[in-house]
């Protein structure tokens, strides 16, 4: 093979890079579109009359079951279980299900808790399997078999639902077809770290842009897991919850949307809950949610196009389902930034740098959409510059993550199986000290170093050869991997030494006082 003849690739690898760009500037305008149709929908509503509109709990309240899923959730149970007993709803009219699949110190500090709401006459059942199987799903579907509820709405450990929950969400309910309602995420520690807050920005996306505007244009959207509640007649003409997926609530969100139900999104009214603060939990959560998104892709995708459902339902379904797969672009660019750099002109004799044009268009229009999300809007010069900041942050940080998540991606349109890896869960104990953390480096960690010797070599062969028209994107995504990579490694670290210093197995300090 003469080096002449590998010149003559440099048109399929700017073809192949230049597709990667072009497809990541189609999902941005599929933002924007989203912006546009939800605008000409209807005109945008205040939240404080949209709140205002919340229909009231009919004279008359359905019974409701509360289903709580858990599993190894020492360390937040308790204050779990207290906050739902606090629930401002006639005692009569709705149950507690604890589905523990827990085989740790959960069980017992669940029944302590669990107890004392039973001797307020609060019903309350603790619900144990003999076997994890079908994860989260299996265990919500095996509730569902003792559930008295007309309505089940749903709690993961870490969230705490204010007293008002269900008075607040029921009255939607009257309209028939109305399958969930669901409420926005809360963060109750954004500000841990800059970790947590690129979080929490990342999440805002989706819960103050995505989700109010796919809702008020009339497109599909999805449950979210939790913070929100289920007609159970729903649930069982969709088919009930499946683990053939580790986003079931996807799955189901898209299957009762596909036989005509609709999902109801209250973006004024706020869940809080708990945001990973050890990369270890984050990488996990994310490995989850990418996975999960590519497999129900590959589940419904083909039956969502060939449906009878309008255009534009199609494509921004579409576009939902296809959001995690982005990772998967961003590294196969990122792949193959090296090489390009290597043969750039090579064979092609014209300069294509404003070919790079997409890219920075992509990046304008995702700008436009964070900027959207922001509760409140940025205004002012300072606001707006920390917002810019952030972005940039952003854009670095997910960068950063396009391996690990690309990776998941990939798996999950493979068909690859994998476990339901819970995201763990760490309430007031410092999660150094936590029986939870990994004190161990995660082996995907290798993958991560791999790349950031690729772009090291990219870039060296760009500055050799004086071309750096791809150092802003490989810049970009090498801080992003080192920062990735720099917690991955340090977080364990930090747990390894401080477990030194106390007992990480402890039961937390509730468990004393139950």
């Amino acid at each position: 093979m003469t080096i002449d003849f590998l010149w003559t690739l440099e048109p399929w690898v700017l073809a192949a890079y230049a597709t990667c760009m072009i497809l990541l500037f189609v999902y941005a305008c599929g933002q924007l579109h989203l912006m546009w149709r939800s605008r000409k929908a209807t005109s945008p509503v205040d939240e404080s009359a949209a709140a205002a509109e919340a229909p009231p709990p009919p004279d008359d309240p359905p019974f409701v079951t509360i289903q709580l899923p858990v599993y190894n959730e020492q360390y937040v149970v308790e204050r779990l279980i207290e906050t739902i007993g606090r629930m401002d709803y006639p005692k009569d009219r709705f149950e507690i299900q604890l589905l523990d699949d827990s085989d740790d110190p959960t069980t017992t500090l669940a029944d302590h808790a669990l107890r004392r709401l039973t001797e307020r006459g609060i019903s309350v059942s603790h619900v144990r399997r003999e076997d994890r199987s079908g994860f989260k799903a299996g265990a919500l579907a095996y509730g569902m078999r003792t559930a008295k509820g007309e309505f089940i709405a749903i709690f993961d450990a870490d969230f705490l639902p204010q007293p008002d929950f269900l008075k607040r969400t029921i009255g939607w309910f009257t309209d028939p077809g109305v399958a969930v309602v669901q409420t926005r995420w809360g963060h109750l520690n954004e500000r841990t770290s800059w970790m947590t807050r690129l979080q929490a920005f990342f999440l805002n996306l989706h819960f103050g842009f995505e989700q109010p505007r796919r809702a008020r244009a009339g497109l599909f959207l999805n449950f979210n897991g939790t913070c929100g509640v289920w007609r159970a007649r729903a649930i069982e003409d969709a088919g009930g919850w499946k683990a053939r997926t580790i986003t079931e609530d996807i799955d189901l969100s898209y299957r009762a949307q596909m036989r005509g139900w609709r999902i109801v999104y209250r973006n004024e009214y706020e869940t809080p809950g708990e945001l990973p603060e050890e990369m270890s939990g984050f990488r996990t959560q994310q490995y989850r949610w990418m996975k999960g998104g590519a497999q129900n892709a590959v589940l419904h995708l083909r039956s969502l196009m060939r449906s009878g459902l309008s255009r534009h339902v199609r494509w921004h379904g579409a576009h939902h389902l296809l959001s995690g797969s982005v990772y998967l672009l961003i590294l196969s660019a990122l792949l193959l930034s090296t090489p390009l750099a290597w043969l750039k002109n090579r064979h092609i004799v014209f300069d294509y740098v404003d070919f790079g044009i997409p890219f920075l268009f992509s990046t304008g229009a995702l700008f436009c959409v964070f900027h959207a999300a922001q509760r409140p809007k940025p205004e002012g010069i300072r606001a707006n510059l920390r917002f810019a900041g952030m972005m940039v942050l952003f854009l670095m940080f997910t960068m950063g993550l396009s391996v690990h998540n690309g990776g998941a991606v990939i798996s999950g349109w493979m068909g690859r199986e994998s476990p339901f890896v819970r995201t763990p869960k760490y309430g007031s104990a410092r999660w150094t000290l936590s029986t939870y953390v990994k004190r161990r480096l995660d082996p995907k960690l290798f993958r991560d170093l791999l790349m950031l010797g690729w772009l090291g070599f990219g870039l060296a062969i760009g500055w050799q050869r004086g071309q750096f028209a791809l150092y802003p994107i490989q810049l970009m995504a090498a801080a992003g991997l080192v920062w990735v990579t720099a917690l991955s490694l340090i977080h364990p670290l930090r747990a390894t030494i401080r477990s030194g210093f106390g007992d990480g197995s402890r039961a937390p300090k509730a468990a004393v006082r139950g």
